[in-house]
């Protein structure tokens, strides 16, 4: 059996998120970009990335992290969506994205605060951040908007236990802890309108102190739906030894998927769809998520950052599994390039193992 045949066609066939009609079940899962000015105003360099990703063939593109509130950015460079005036290149950036009938959704974040330090008014200053922001997403022309709840920053501090010690109606429980980002998805369900789409990108399982049951992230999940939330991205809320938002060496198809076994619980609980996202490399292992009910879509972001158009070449049958070594060097250093391609694109391609095995790099 050739690659590209039987079994193997499902994750290239169409998919729906709600209303969004995708030409497959790839997603490009956010990827900070710090590209913009200290401003928040994007650069040019941004736009042949997006552009690369687009025409390489993957059917959903999340952007890397907007901020949402002036005041609390997540970093020096990042791409802002607070003001106005970072609305003409956010335009372009949807427009961008658009080649090859790709769509394109807005990643919006909030910096990370230690829950009790906020006061009522502030919660309710970031619900109305977050709200705006995701109108300023639609009238921008990008297909959706996700709210980042995941991997440190405010919303993922809410849900986390040892994070949030507040004992007021945001915090105290499972219910409580859950409360601020059901009032933004629902606040920005009421502004958005019922057929535009909403993600959420939700940390199911804390890395630092493994305390986050998954009963509690199930629990918010269904809640998410239920206020208006079209599909989840399962990810961690902070990384340790528990979890790892971007674990390193991923060289082996038994080190894939490693937020496997929670995405299979919570997509056994809703109805929406599950996104699955970290360490996904090699063909086999993502057709395989999709047949056993692991997740409906699969999102990956080191991989396109070597190989924008991995897609293209899996569905051609040019590949059965990414190049990505999982080094983590793409992050270091702000433009999102690849450690073994050189700037002249000539690919350094990392030799093999001696062991013969096929599934290793």
């Amino acid at each position: 059996m050739s690659i590209g045949e039987n079994r193997a066609t499902d994750i290239f066939r169409p998919y729906n998120i709600g209303p969004l009609s995708l030409k497959n079940r790839f997603v490009r899962s956010a990827t900070a970009e710090s590209a913009a000015t200290p401003d928040g105003v994007l650069m040019e360099a941004v736009f042949p990335l997006y552009e690369g990703l687009a025409q390489g063939g993957v059917g959903l593109i999340i952007t890397g992290h907007m901020y949402v509130d002036d005041g609390w950015k997540c970093s020096s460079l990042q791409t802002g969506i607070a003001r106005k005036d970072h609305l003409p290149g956010l335009r372009r950036l949807a427009q961008v994205c658009r080649s090859d009938r790709a769509k394109v959704v807005a990643q919006i974040n909030h910096a990370a605060r230690p829950p009790e330090e906020m006061s009522p008014a502030e919660i309710r200053m970031a619900v109305d951040c977050f709200v705006a922001a995701a109108e300023r997403a639609q009238e921008a022309g990008f297909d959706g908007v996700q709210i980042h709840a995941a991997h440190g920053f405010l919303l993922s501090g809410f849900l986390t236990p040892t994070v949030n010690r507040r004992a007021d109606a945001y915090g105290g429980d499972a219910a409580g802890r859950r409360r601020l980002p059901i009032e933004i998805a629902t606040g920005m369900r009421r502004s958005l309108g019922p057929q535009y789409p909403i993600l959420c990108k939700l940390g199911v399982v804390d890395g630092c102190d493994d305390c986050l049951a998954l009963e509690e992230s199930v629990a918010t999940a269904q809640a998410l739906e239920e206020a208006g939330v079209d599909a989840v991205e399962v990810s961690c809320t902070r990384s340790g030894d528990h979890a790892q938002a971007v674990a390193m060496g991923i060289d082996a198809p038994e080190k894939e998927a490693y937020f496997a076994s929670q995405a299979k619980v919570i997509k056994r609980s809703i109805r929406v769809p599950v996104l699955l996202v970290g360490g996904l490399r090699s063909r086999k292992v993502m057709q395989n998520a999709v047949e056993e009910g692991v997740c409906d879509m699969i999102s990956m972001s080191r991989p396109f950052i070597r190989e924008p158009d991995l897609i293209n070449r899996m569905e051609a049958g040019r590949a059965d599994r990414s190049a990505c070594v999982s080094c983590g060097e793409c992050f270091r250093k702000p433009g999102l390039r690849c450690a073994h391609v050189p700037t002249n694109g000539r690919r350094r391609w990392p030799a093999r193992k001696s062991s013969g095995r096929s599934d290793q790099l």
